[in-house]
């Protein structure tokens, strides 16, 4: 790389060398056509004599044939471009000039008068020389080249004349306002170089930026959709419930004064930038805050934004008072659901600069540590945002079941208990219901809530599952995996207790073990998962120490042990056997 002053000498030696061409008074024009011209007049020669063997058997006949035949065409190209260029110079100088400045004079000049020397003197003793030239076409052919060849080096000699001396100053005196401004462009992209922003102060002002335009949004949700909403709520013409509103909106408040004041400290820190600010104590330093903020948006956005749908489309008002702010110039033409998705975006948009930010930040600054921290804090609200959802969707859930269940206790609906994961089985033996019915099993923290599907519809707004029993996952005493084969795909076993609460008990003590086989129906529901959750969830309740001592494999061998004789399956299995 060279510095401004080695960069500042080499121009000089070059304007130094152009100096001394300028003297001569060649323009750069004059240059271009001298070197046509003498590259015409050269081919020329190359291709006047007849060089060709008059037999063409032989191959270096037939390469001298066609190298006469290219340089002659080269040749009145060349002489035909010279003419032009000649004329353009005349009728249009600007465009000529723009044609040619791009070549430099420091080397035209030596090397044109060689080469314009060689091809007279050759053309000289061509001409002289008997030989090949004899006819009187060539003869007429070369004197005409020799006579244009003298023409161009008499044009190169303008140090006779004024004219082309006065032009020349006036080539000078720009190249020399040129050579300075280039000086001055040199010094001043010398001195711009320390400005220019590093690639980690370029990553912190896209941060900026990025929560400079996340912070305009968040106040245009506010402004133009929330606080008019609420406005016609307490002037009695609502168009939108309170509790729906708080449904949409639900936290945006918070979370605008929340980055309201992370802006305020990124701003602070870009008024006194240094290199070595540290960026990730800003993160750090909400952490709680992010933390307490989010999670009430982000569980009821889906709800919200639902929500927001289904009264858009019940109430015209409300759909032309969405339009209409739609309409107003600080919505920037962004759809309420565009920017209510905003802050569910985000973090994890935080995140990715941060990480940037570390990979564009040297090791030796102490930002570079502190910014994978920063990572491992947003890392740990995003977990936290994510687990408090899973929870909220899984109470909201229970919710759903007491409807979706007939019959179902209301008691299922509990603060510290929350759906896990659902699946629809066929019985195979006697125990939660009679054999070949169809049940649905709803996991949750503590208890299997199984339910029965309805045979016959019992109207159109009935549900289709009816409450069997809620069975603790403490009363479980063992899960059994059922190896797979072609009579057992599949199944699985569950060895329990039951609690008397069931619809259907076929024995008069109430609170004996009973072995229950089941099939899954769904074959896209993978029966390793179900056993992996059920049992994990048996194994916290139990404080147990593995899932182990809860989980056990089964051969096809002894289920036949646990299995009613007479039943479908026992005849299956007993079959199998035989045959093997």
């Amino acid at each position: 790389m060279i510095d401004g002053h080695s960069e500042c000498s080499a121009r000089s030696v070059h304007y130094r060398i152009y100096s001394k061409v300028l003297k001569m008074g060649v323009t750069q024009t004059q240059f271009v056509i001298a070197l046509l011209s003498g590259a015409s007049l050269f081919l020329h020669l190359c291709s006047a004599g007849n060089f060709i063997p008059d037999a063409q058997t032989w191959l270096i006949g037939t390469i001298f044939k066609h190298l006469h035949s290219l340089c002659n065409i080269a040749a009145r190209l060349g002489l035909i471009s010279t003419l032009v260029l000649i004329l353009m110079e005349q009728h249009m100088p600007d465009t000529v000039q723009r044609l040619t400045d791009r070549y430099d004079g420091q080397s035209l000049p030596p090397y044109i008068t060689k080469f314009l020397t060689i091809s007279l003197f050759t053309s000289t003793i061509r001409f002289i020389l008997p030989g090949p030239i004899s006819t009187f076409s060539r003869i007429y052919k070369l004197g005409l080249m020799i006579n244009f060849a003298a023409t161009v080096v008499s044009a190169i000699d303008a140090n006779s004349h004024s004219t082309g001396r006065s032009l020349m100053r006036q080539k000078a005196q720009r190249r020399s306002d040129r050579n300075s401004d280039d000086n001055r462009s040199s010094r001043s992209s010398t001195i711009s170089d320390d400005d220019i922003p590093s690639k980690r102060r370029r990553t912190a002002m896209e941060l900026l930026q990025t929560e400079t335009s996340y912070l305009r949004n968040l106040n245009t949700i506010i402004k133009v959709y929330k606080e008019p909403l609420e406005k016609m709520v307490s002037e009695g013409r609502p168009l939108l419930a309170p509790e729906d509103i708080r449904s949409a909106f639900g936290g945006i408040t918070d979370i605008a004064a929340l980055h309201s004041s992370i802006h305020h400290d990124l701003s602070s820190l870009f008024d006194n930038w240094d290199e070595e600010c540290c960026i990730a104590n800003i993160i750090i330093k909400y952490e709680d805050q992010l933390m307490k903020v989010y999670p009430p948006y982000v569980n009821f956005f889906d709800m919200g934004k639902e929500t927001l749908l289904k009264r858009q489309k019940s109430n015209p008002d409300l759909d032309k008072f969405l339009k209409d702010c739609f309409n107003e110039p600080q919505s920037l033409k962004q759809p309420l659901d565009a920017l209510l998705i905003r802050p569910v975006q985000r973090l994890p948009s935080i995140s990715l600069l941060i990480n940037d930010l570390r990979r564009r930040t040297p090791e030796y600054i102490g930002d570079h540590q502190k910014l994978s921290e920063a990572g491992e804090v947003l890392k740990k609200v995003l977990s936290h945002i994510n687990e408090d959802k899973r929870k909220t969707e899984g109470k909201m859930k229970m919710v759903d079941i007491v409807y979706e269940v007939d019959g179902c206790p209301v008691e299922v609906v509990s603060s510290n208990r929350m759906f896990m994961t659902r699946i629809d089985v066929t019985t195979l033996t006697d125990g939660f219901y009679r054999v070949g019915e169809r049940l649905a099993l709803y996991l949750l923290t503590d208890v299997l809530e199984i339910a029965k599907w309805r045979n016959r519809s019992h109207g159109k707004s009935a549900p289709l599952l009816k409450h069997v029993e809620m069975l603790p996952l403490e009363n479980i005493i063992r899960i059994f995996d059922i190896c797979d084969s072609e009579e057992t795909r599949n199944m699985f076993a569950v060895k329990y207790i039951t609690t008397g609460s069931s619809i259907y008990e076929s024995s008069a003590n109430p609170t004996e073990e009973k072995f229950c086989v089941l099939q899954i129906l769904d074959d896209r529901t993978f029966k390793s998962k179900w056993i992996q959750s059920l049992g994990s969830q048996i194994t916290q309740i139990k404080n147990l120490n593995n899932i182990e001592d809860v989980v056990k494999k089964m051969d096809t061998s002894e289920l036949v042990n646990f299995v009613k004789k007479g039943t479908k399956l026992y005849k299956k299995l007993k079959g199998k056997h035989k045959a093997d």
